[in-house]
Parts: structure tokens; sequence; C-alpha cells
């Protein structure tokens, strides 16, 4: 790959002023969609909430629990996904998070083509009918907890495959869970960023989980300034590597004229850069010097015009007087506007 262009004077400005904007009215709030503690809060995910204590430690339990949240999030705006999980029962949120016995549900399955992550991704059709309950050509008469999950998650038709590919795949790779993974590859890899895209490239042999998804979970349990106590992955880990691009970043890139190519890869460097000349700690010294994540999640709240207008601490409930102090490199880019 080659190179990413480099940030302009014009666009660190902008990209400074958008972070001082997030850490000033979100970072490390109960309106931040960043911070790893959002997992942990009934009020945010329901019956979804991981304990902290397990989440700190790496139980595999609760790494599992939360990748399969973190799936979610995906094509629907953050406040759709938070009342899918705080809607889903206890017993469902369980069964779709529970690694061994999605495995004992796959392996029992009259259907052949739950038997492996490959032949779940190429073979199964699981898709929602007409009335919208879970069905499949394959093998259409064949009950399936799959089609039940499908419908419980509330999304696409085939998004009941995404609990039983992630077991899956972590099972034909030889892990009991994802801190096997964790430790295998800081036993096998040398660096922390082969250790890094290591971890990455294993998740994303899973069904709907793409880089994007990979780095949100990846994130959430390595970055020291979102996770706040809650990385049992920083070690070992070039974290720095995990940064969450969606269509919102995506538009703050367009809104300071980015040029590079639009490949994840490319946008990624092209972030990394711009971190490394965002001094984070002169704003805040709780932070790392360069954290591109931190940088990118501002991008993120910025340009999300359905996070702000739900969050009551967003100036855009301020009014225009509140829009006319805002720095016009800002203004002029925001979602919200009132002036």
């Amino acid at each position: 790959m080659s190179a990413p262009p480099l940030p302009t004077r014009g666009q660190l400005r902008v990209v400074e002023a958008a972070t001082r904007w997030y850490l000033a009215r979100y970072f490390d709030s109960p309106d931040d969609p960043g911070v790893t503690r959002r997992f942990t809060e009934p009020a945010q995910v329901g019956a979804f909430a991981i304990a902290p204590e397990q989440l700190a430690a790496g139980d595999n339990a609760a790494l599992f629990r939360l990748l399969v949240m973190t799936t979610m999030f995906q094509r629907r705006q953050d406040q759709q996904i938070l009342r899918i999980l705080r809607g889903m029962s206890p017993q469902r949120a369980r069964e779709v998070t529970d690694r061994d016995a999605l495995l004992r549900h796959a392996d029992a399955c009259a259907c052949p083509h739950t038997k492996t992550n490959e032949a779940l991704i190429n073979a199964c059709d699981l898709t929602k009918d007409a009335t919208r309950r879970g069905a499949c050509q394959a093998s259409p008469t064949v009950p399936c907890v799959l089609k039940e999950h499908t419908v419980w998650l509330k999304r696409y038709g085939h998004f009941g495959k995404v609990p039983t590919s992630a077991a899956l795949n972590l099972r034909e790779r030889g892990h009991g869970g994802l801190e096997e993974l964790y430790a295998s590859s800081l036993a096998r890899l040398r660096t922390r960023d082969a250790r890094a895209i290591a971890c990455e490239e294993a998740l994303t042999s899973s069904w709907r989980v793409s880089a994007k998804i990979a780095c949100m979970f990846l994130s959430a349990i390595s970055n020291p300034d979102l996770a706040r106590g809650l990385a049992p992955w920083q070690r070992g880990l070039e974290w720095r590597r995990y940064v969450v691009i969606d269509s919102n970043v995506d538009l703050f890139l367009e809104a300071i004229a980015y040029r590079g190519s639009n490949t994840y890869e490319a946008r990624r460097a092209f972030l990394r850069e711009v971190s490394r000349r965002v001094d984070l700690r002169s704003m805040s010294r709780r932070l790392h010097r360069d954290n591109p994540r931190v940088v990118q999640q501002a991008m993120y709240v910025f340009m999300s015009a359905s996070n702000r207008r739900a969050a009551a601490r967003d100036c855009m409930h301020l009014g225009p007087a509140a829009c006319r102090r805002c720095p016009r490199t800002l203004r002029e880019r925001c979602a919200v506007r009132s002036v």
C-alpha cells in the first residue's frame, strides 16, 4: 500500500477543534458511544450488560458477549441498536452470547450447514420470510436455533448466523475462547503490530465481522483511554491500529477534503497520521499523547446527528447562540448547526 497523503494544516485545525469539542462535551460521559463502560451498564444494553470485573479480567464469556454486542452496531443508528439490546429478555441474551451452547446447538442440528464456519457462511441461506420469521431454502423443515436468533436480533434476515459463526470460527482455530486467541498471538508473534493484525484478521473470518466491527471490539478491550481499567488486551498489542471507520467518519473526512484512497487500510493510515500530529496530552492530562481511536471518535460523534440529537448535553440544544460561539471551522461543517 502506498503512503497515505499527509494531513494539511487546514485539515489538522479542523480535527483539533473537533477533538477539543468532543473532549469537552462527550468524552467518558454516559452519552459517549465509544467508551467500553457502556457495555457494562444495564441502562444502556439491558440484559447484555457485562460485569466490569469479568471484562477487566479477560473472562472468555464476557469477551464473547461483547463481541456479539459489537457486531450489532452496523448500518443502523446507535440508539436503535441500544433499544434492540435493551428489549431482549435475559434468557435470549444469554442464548445468543453463550459460546458453548451455540456450539452444542450447531453440532446437534440436523442441517449440515451449521457444522463448519465455511458451510455456515457459504451454504446457509438463512433469511426471514414474509411474516418476518426465520426461514431458509437449504433445510426448510429442519428445526434450527439460527432461525430463532435472526428474529430476536432484529437485523438482516441472515444476521442470525453471527453468534454461531463467531463460535465456530474460534473453535476451528483451536481456541477455547477469545482469551486463547489473544494468548496465542502473544506467544507466536514478536511485534505488537503483528499481534494486533493477527487478532483483527482472525475475527474478520466470522460472518458479518468486518474490519470496522473487529476494530470496534478490539479497541473496546485494548484502548487504555476508552476502556479505562477495562482493557485486558492492552498489553502486547498495538492498540493504536484499531480505529472504527464508518459512514459518520467518512462524512468528516469528506468535510475536510480527504483525497486519499477509499480502502479501509488507506483511511486507517491517514487517521493514524493525523493522530500523530494531534497532541491529546495538551488537551487532557488523562490521555495518551497519540491515540487515533480518540481522534476518530471525535470525528464520529461530531458528525453523528442521531447521537447528538439524543444527548441532552449536546450544544445543539442550546440554540443559535451556542453555534455562534463555536469556531467557524467547526460551525460550517456541523451536521446539526442552528445558524
